[in-house]
């Protein structure tokens, strides 16, 4: 595959930008189908797909690709973990692990734009940070909606999930500098 020059200045960049939110939405929904059934979370590889788009991507077109992954979603196209869609999940004990995604788009993307050169060690610092606050974002929504204390919240929506997102944003910061390198557009236009 050779290396995509993409002047951020003309109409081009923009279709390229908005062809690689479209690609890293739906790589997130089929992310969310590659799971091991936890109760009352499962474990995806959602949050992977997530963490890559906003660190490829940056802030603006991070956070366009989660917000059009969402609203697939809410439309009950079957895109969140285990086939489930609609609105109502929002309110489900999986809610706040979904709305932390753009949350983590704004935040995050701004940190990874700072990135000048792809460092592994610099998009892994990024992506930890961002699996982090999707896992404390999530456990709060996790507690208030199951009425759960934060101690048992922690233990069932925080505990599970480190490992396996330490191993995620590892894997994030192995494979994005080589991603960045070939697509090769300004993050923040």
């Amino acid at each position: 595959m050779s290396n995509i020059k993409i002047n951020s200045s003309d109409d081009t960049a923009k279709i390229y930008k908005m062809v690689f939110a479209a690609l890293f939405a739906a790589l997130i929904a089929v992310g969310a189908y590659i799971k091991i059934p936890t109760a009352p979370v499962p474990i995806t590889l959602q949050t992977f797909f997530v963490l890559l788009s906003i660190v490829i991507l940056g802030r603006k077109w991070g956070t366009i690709c989660i917000i059009v992954y969402l609203l697939v979603g809410f439309a009950n196209f079957p895109v969140f973990a285990g086939g489930s869609s609609g609105l109502g999940v929002l309110i489900g004990p999986t809610g706040g692990y979904l709305y932390s995604f753009v949350i983590v788009a704004l935040l995050i993307g701004s940190f990874s734009e700072k990135i000048t050169k792809p460092n592994p060690i610099k998009i892994f610092a990024v992506s930890i940070c961002g699996s982090l606050l999707i896992l404390l974002i999530g456990t709060i929504h996790l507690a208030y909606v199951n009425n759960y204390s934060l101690e048992l919240a922690f233990a069932n929506g925080f505990l599970p999930f480190i490992w396996g997102d330490t191993i995620k944003s590892v894997a994030v910061g192995l494979v994005a500098p080589s991603l960045i390198k070939k697509i090769n557009f300004s993050k923040n236009s």
